[in-house]
């Protein structure tokens, strides 16, 4: 089961029950995009119309950081539930290697598709690679691969792109896709390329990642501006509503 709310105007889906039960649904729509906001992106799908357009129009919105939860609770009075990106991915994956469905990986840096494809291939050996393909640059070869993906029709679509770039993508070209899950990842695939530091579960679950990849990267340090933002806004938010009951 699936409920919907609006946590600074953008959707945020809160699930109680089995993760492969919503996939199981979803599989069975066309095009079925999947996203997960950390706070950074949160305010950035806020603050653009296009990203806010498109993301309370997916078809599974999932808070992918506890102060998002924290947050949605603040106003709700409701627990969340939140998946880190990392954990997403491997859940994702794990449904479709235990479903023996099929992959295809589309994205920018194709030279690390095959450190990627073969890091899935070694951990979800039933997932069947059916295509990879970098992002075409002009519109003839974009739509040959429309028309390749028509043939082939993969169970999930990889989108391996910045967050609003990948959305963008989504947006622009939807109409013209015949895929069954559709899910925009960066961080996860980055981890599976080598070229960024994976979090490991214990990290996870004490939900001390942001530190983490504060240590890997010393100029995260100016992101934690948008804590102290988010936590305005959530302010600001409980109080008109307040207003608006009396």
């Amino acid at each position: 089961m699936k409920e919907s709310k609006s946590i600074l105007g953008i959707r945020i889906d809160n699930f109680n029950n089995d993760f492969d039960d919503i996939l199981e649904k979803l599989k069975d729509e066309k095009n079925a995009l999947i996203v997960t906001l950390d706070i950074h992106q949160l305010l950035k799908v806020r603050s653009n119309k296009k990203l806010k357009e498109t993301v309370n129009n997916a078809s599974l919105v999932i808070a992918s950081h506890h102060a998002i939860a924290k947050g949605y609770k603040f106003i709700h009075k409701e627990k969340l539930e939140y998946m880190q990106d990392f954990i997403f991915f491997s859940n994702i994956l794990s449904y479709i290697d235990k479903k023996k469905m099929s992959m295809f990986l589309f994205g920018d840096n194709e030279k690390y598709f095959f450190a990627i494809l073969e890091k899935i291939k070694k951990i979800y050996p039933n997932i069947r690679h059916v295509g990879n393909l970098d992002n075409p640059k002009n519109k003839e070869e974009l739509e040959k691969v429309f028309i390749g993906l028509k043939k082939i029709s993969p169970d999930m679509f990889l989108i391996y792109m910045p967050f609003k770039k990948s959305l963008y993508w989504y947006a622009n070209n939807k109409e013209n896709l015949k895929v069954k899950l559709c899910v925009p990842i960066l961080r996860p695939l980055d981890g599976f390329a080598g070229r960024i530091k994976s979090p490991n579960m214990k990290i996870l679950e004490s939900n001390k990642e942001e530190s983490f990849y504060l240590k890997n990267n010393l100029f995260r340090i100016f992101l934690y501006l948008d804590y102290i933002f988010f936590w305005i806004l959530i302010l600001l938010e409980k109080l008109t509503l307040k207003l608006k009951r009396n």
